[in-house]
C-alpha cells in the first residue's frame, strides 16, 4: 500500500498531487494501481465506494523486483515536490519516505528494502 500525506487538508489539492504521482507510476511495469476503497460513499455521491484520500493498492507481481524502482521513483517525486511523504507499506511493515532524504532515511530505506527481498 502506499498512502501520499500531502501535508493539506484540501481534497481537491490532495486529488490533485495523487493523480500526478498516479501518472508517474503508470510508467512502472506495475501489474495494479487501485485506490483503496473505506467503505461506504458520502450521502449524495453516485460511486458505490468511497476511497481513502491518497491511498492506494500497488501490484508488484511475484518476484518485488520493483520494489526499489518504486522508492526511488517516489523519492524523486517528493524531492521535486519539496513537500509532503508518502507511507509504503507491505503486510506490517511500513517506511515514511519524505522530500528530504537524509543519512537516517536512506538506512532505513535500505533495511525496509532487505526485509522485502531487496
Amino acid at each position: 500500500m502506499l498512502r501520499l500525506d500531502t501535508e493539506d487538508d484540501d481534497p481537491d489539492y490532495v486529488e490533485e498531487q495523487l493523480q500526478h504521482l498516479i501518472a508517474e507510476l503508470g510508467e512502472l511495469d506495475l501489474e495494479t494501481i487501485e485506490r483503496v476503497a473505506q467503505g461506504p460513499p458520502p450521502p449524495g455521491t453516485r460511486s458505490t465506494e468511497a476511497v481513502q484520500a491518497g491511498a492506494l493498492l500497488l501490484g508488484l507481481g511475484g518476484s518485488g523486483a520493483l520494489l526499489p524502482v518504486l522508492a526511488a521513483l517516489v523519492q524523486d517525486w517528493l524531492n521535486r515536490r519539496r513537500s509532503g511523504s508518502v507511507r509504503l507499506k507491505i503486510g506490517e511493515d511500513e517506511i515514511e519516505l519524505t522530500g528530504v532524504s537524509d543519512e537516517a532515511q536512506q538506512r532505513a530505506l535500505e533495511e525496509f528494502l532487505r526485509r522485502h527481498g531487496q
